[in-house]
């Protein structure tokens, strides 16, 4: 089976690194493997059936489907004889491979994908394509075409969270993620429950579930050890203290404060208290949380 179009990208491989992309229309009986790879390799098809083998099972794969080759498997794949496919394949590597797979759905347990979105899938590549050549700001596109790759898979394969005990969990991990992204902005319950697709009720459950906090203190918590970091290791003012957490107010930000240590940030910073403030100041860890 030849490929129709291979880019190899050349930069160093960090969290997620985009390596090369194929589109081809096959053969009948066109095969590949088998063969191990070093990467992470997605295959989609577009049009006409084929199957892969990995660890001495066969997949039937037909229009709409994909399937994930990971790194160091022997694994082949083939068009099927009466209607060979047309297919598409990105291959990528990175810290985060496996991770960004698992948000599909997709790992050593799950090989096999639907995809709703196929025009998109086929687009992306075809933008990948553009990019092949060395260029000003092409490895950006590369990277933002294959991230956009994986999200019309996670998106639209319905792998979506279920509300299940494991499910509270993943809620949870999305939205303390967006509040250590975003614990500077004037940011409410509200926007955290639409980011992650819950209601804000349902959402302070999880929380709670798992955590024993509700979104609000997880945040204040969030906060609190921020700005006891900056007052420990940076000359700033209160006020920039204050506006570097979120709050706008400086006045609200001291109240804030000592609440939640004890004392107020200038008494922090001189030292008053020390031994009692670690400890309240800490983030919760969600990996020392049941579920």
């Amino acid at each position: 089976m030849k490929e129709s179009w291979l880019s190899q990208n050349q930069c160093e491989v960090g969290e997620l690194s985009f390596l090369f992309c194929g589109r081809q229309s096959c053969a009948p009986g066109d095969t590949v493997g088998p063969a191990v790879r070093d990467h992470h390799l997605l295959h989609f098809c577009l049009s006409g059936r084929g199957a892969y083998q990995v660890h001495g099972h066969n997949y039937s794969i037909g229009p709409g489907e994909g399937f994930l080759i990971l790194p160091g498997e022997v694994t082949s794949y083939q068009a099927d004889q009466s209607d060979p496919w047309s297919h598409i394949w990105v291959g990528f590597d990175g810290s985060r491979a496996g991770e960004l797979l698992r948000s599909c759905g997709l790992g050593a347990d799950h090989r096999v994908y639907r995809c709703s979105a196929s025009d998109r899938l086929d687009h992306c590549v075809r933008e990948m394509m553009r990019y092949e050549t060395a260029g000003r700001g092409h490895e950006l596109m590369l990277q933002g075409a294959l991230y956009y790759f994986l999200g019309w898979i996670a998106s639209s394969s319905g792998t979506g969270l279920h509300r299940n005990r494991e499910a509270g969990k993943e809620y949870v991990e999305l939205a303390t993620e967006y509040i250590r992204n975003h614990f500077q902005e004037d940011l409410t319950v509200a926007k955290l429950a639409r980011y992650v697709g819950l209601n804000r009720s349902y959402l302070t459950t999880v929380f709670q579930n798992v955590l024993h906090l509700s979104p609000q203190q997880f945040l204040m918590r969030f906060r609190m050890a921020r700005a006891a970091q900056l007052l420990r290791e940076h000359v700033l003012s209160v006020s920039e203290v204050a506006r570097s957490c979120g709050y706008p107010d400086p006045l609200t930000f001291s109240k804030a404060f000592k609440r939640t240590m004890g004392v107020t940030p200038s008494q922090y910073r001189r030292g008053v208290r020390m031994e009692h403030m670690p400890a309240r100041a800490a983030e919760p860890k969600l990996e020392s949380c049941t579920v």
